[in-house]
């Protein structure tokens, strides 16, 4: 089954199935919202590319996740 991993400040990281259209919103959702020491501003998409080289960006709430995708939530500097 398609998959994707959630990882850093969340409440419940790990494995997560992908579902059709999940968007990034969707995801943190899925995992039970970022935790007190989370920031929404510090999610970095690890996703690879057609190189199949890692390519890390800053997604916006409303992206589509992809199979394989590697959501983290750093933590907050405050």
């Amino acid at each position: 089954a398609p998959t994707i991993f959630v990882y850093g400040e969340v409440q419940r990281p790990g494995a997560h199935r992908l579902e059709r259209g999940l968007t990034v919103l969707q995801a943190l959702a899925t995992v039970g919202g970022v935790t007190q020491r989370g920031t929404e501003k510090g999610i970095r998409l690890h996703r690879r590319g057609p190189d199949s080289k890692v390519q890390i960006t800053q997604p916006g709430m409303d992206d589509s996740l992809r199979d394989g995708d590697v959501l983290f939530v750093r933590e907050s500097l405050f």
